[in-house]
C-alpha cells in the first residue's frame, strides 16, 4: 500500500454540508506531512475479514489538538458503509498522504477558490492555509439552494464568500459561471473542485483571461510577460474528486485523461493543470 498504516482514533463528527459528513481524527504522528490537496485512506476491518477502505480529502488540520478532519463522501450508489456509522473513541487505519498538495505560487496574494457542496471539502484545507499566509481569498460557491451550502463558520471570517444558488434562494440566481468574469481579473490564481460543469465553467474563463493577457486594448499581441520567480504553478488547477484503489499508482483504477495526457490522480493528482500550461502533473 506504500505508506504505512496510523491509528486514528475518532475525536468528533461533524458535517460540511448535508450529506458530507466530518470525521476528525487525532493522528498526531500523520498530520506534520498533510497539506491541502491531499486525501487519505480510511480503512476499518469488518467481520469476516472484509476491510472497507474509502478516500476521503483533508478539508483541516489542527496542529495543537493534533487532530485532522476529512470528509467522507457519499457513495457513487447512494448506499452507506460501516465508516458512516463510527463512533466517537473508535480507532481506524488512516493511510497517507495520498496524491500532491496544491501548488500556491511565492508572488500570489489572490487567490480565487470555485467549489459546489461536491468540491467545498476538497479547498477548505486550502482556503484556511493561504488566509494563515496573508493571502486575501474569495470563494464562489454554487448550489442549487441555500440549504445545500457549507455553512460561512467553517472559514475564516476574512474570506469572502460569495453564493450563487440555482433558485436565487440567497446570492445571484444561476450559477458561479455568470459571476466568474468579475474574478478571474483579480486573481493571481484560481483553484476549482467539483462536479463536471463547473469545473468547464472555470476553465473556460481562464482561458479567456489567459488570451486577454497575450492582446492589448487594440487588439495587438502584448508584450510577453516575464513570469516572477517562483512562479510554477499554473493560473488554474482544478481538483479531481476520485475513489483510489491501491493509492500509490500501480493500479489505474485514479487514471484520468487531461490536457496534457493520462494522470493518476492518486500520484500526480488530485489538482492538475485545467488549461494545459506546464504544471507539476499535467491538465
Amino acid at each position: 500500500m506504500g505508506s504505512t498504516p496510523v491509528a486514528g482514533e475518532l475525536l468528533a463528527i461533524g458535517e460540511l454540508d448535508p450529506g458530507r459528513i466530518a470525521l476528525e481524527f487525532r493522528a498526531p504522528n500523520l498530520i506534520a506531512a498533510l497539506r491541502p490537496g491531499h486525501a487519505l485512506h480510511l480503512v476499518r476491518p469488518e467481520s469476516g475479514g472484509y476491510r472497507v477502505r474509502r478516500v476521503a480529502p483533508v478539508s483541516r488540520v489542527d496542529l495543537l489538538r493534533g487532530s485532522v478532519e476529512v470528509a467522507l463522501q457519499p457513495r457513487a450508489d447512494g448506499g452507506q458503509d460501516a465508516l458512516a456509522g463510527l463512533r466517537i473513541g473508535e480507532v481506524i487505519e488512516l493511510i497517507g498522504p495520498i496524491g500532491q498538495p496544491i501548488l500556491i505560487n511565492k508572488a500570489t496574494m489572490r487567490l480565487l477558490l470555485i467549489a459546489d457542496g461536491e468540491g467545498f471539502a476538497w479547498v477548505r484545507a486550502l482556503a484556511i492555509a493561504a488566509t494563515s499566509a496573508g493571502v486575501s481569498v474569495t470563494m464562489l460557491q454554487q448550489a442549487e439552494t441555500a440549504a445545500d451550502l457549507p455553512p460561512a463558520s467553517l472559514l475564516p471570517d476574512v474570506v469572502e464568500i460569495v453564493v450563487a444558488t440555482s433558485d436565487g434562494s440567497i446570492g445571484h440566481r444561476g450559477t458561479v459561471a455568470d459571476l466568474l468574469a468579475e474574478y478571474v481579473s483579480w486573481a493571481d490564481q484560481a483553484v476549482v473542485a467539483g462536479a463536471a460543469d463547473i469545473r468547464a465553467a472555470a476553465t473556460s474563463a481562464a482561458l479567456r483571461r489567459r488570451t486577454a493577457d497575450r492582446t492589448t486594448a487594440s487588439g495587438k499581441p502584448a508584450r510577453t510577460r516575464t513570469t516572477p520567480a517562483g512562479n510554477r504553478a499554473p493560473w488554474l488547477q482544478a481538483l479531481l474528486a476520485h475513489e483510489i484503489g491501491c493509492g500509490i499508482g500501480a493500479c489505474g483504477g485514479c487514471t484520468v485523461a487531461t490536457r496534457a495526457g493520462q494522470v493518476r490522480l492518486c500520484r500526480e493528482g488530485p489538482a492538475v493543470d485545467a488549461t494545459g500550461s506546464a504544471s507539476k502533473g499535467g491538465a
